[in-house]
């Protein structure tokens, strides 16, 4: 490619600031790469930096800054197991964990998330294509993303709104949603009923298609409520900007 080419090509992304300026070059490639939101390396009790993609395995070996008591199944007489570490939650937490003192809940997911967080990452692709917008986290958002990322307090209703095939959209089931920037990587979404805080994590090919997703998390809470859930998702956009679902995760 000529200079005067990319001369256009960065005037184009200038100017299109909406859109994605995608990668047609031959043998390049978008690195799996992770923001400020992704913290596993504050939350363990060992030192150890996260620079590099390979670095991320020595993420999950570690220790965490603390210990915490769960209950595998809905039996609440169950035996008690420790978790020191995303190895440990990996090999002994089920669908069915919860924390044997209430006040770890909180702390518990958000240890859980960033692990899961941690082996998406490990072993997400580069990416050879990517139409990401550069300010996608905008008041717009919900009327892209898909409807999975709406604030739901209950199995039931997210699984009658997942039914309703009127319900494309996040913005179909939270309606009149208003808008806060809190950075480049964060912003919250609220109404007078919840909020949610949008979390950009990080960036790879999480689906081997070779196009470049991104890991969000949405964290969900109820105004004046008791009420807080933590969830995680990949979303993948095509060429037409149109997003999907690929997978939410669940700990």
């Amino acid at each position: 490619m000529t200079m005067n080419k990319y001369f256009l090509l960065t005037l184009a992304c200038l100017f299109i600031l909406t859109s994605s300026c995608v990668n047609t070059e031959v043998g390049t490639e978008y690195p799996v790469s992770w923001t400020s939101q992704y913290t596993m390396a504050s939350l363990l009790d060992d030192a150890i930096i996260i620079k590099e993609q390979n670095d991320l395995k020595n993420a999950i070996n570690a220790s965490w800054y603390a210990e915490v008591d769960i209950i595998t199944d809905e039996n609440e007489s169950s035996e008690i197991t420790p978790l020191s570490s995303c190895k440990d939650y990996f090999s002994k937490a089920t669908s069915h964990t919860t924390t044997l003192r209430e006040y770890e809940t909180g702390p518990f997911l958000l240890l859980a998330k960033m692990c899961r967080a941690t082996e998406l990452l490990l072993h997400a692709n580069p990416s050879k294509y990517s139409y990401i917008s550069n300010n996608f986290l905008n008041k717009s958002t919900p009327h892209i993303f898909p409807s999975e990322i709406a604030f739901q307090i209950s199995t039931g209703e997210a699984e009658k709104n997942a039914k309703d095939k009127s319900k494309h959209y996040w913005a179909d089931i939270n309606q009149n949603l208003q808008f806060e920037a809190i950075s480049e990587t964060q912003s919250k979404f609220f109404d007078d009923g919840g909020s949610q805080i949008i979390d950009l994590i990080g960036r790879g090919d999480f689906n081997a298609d070779g196009i470049e997703d991104i890991l969000i998390s949405s964290r969900d809470s109820v105004e004046d409520g008791d009420y807080f859930n933590l969830r995680l998702f990949s979303l993948s956009v095509n060429e037409k900007r149109e997003w999907r679902l690929i997978r939410e995760y669940q700990y």
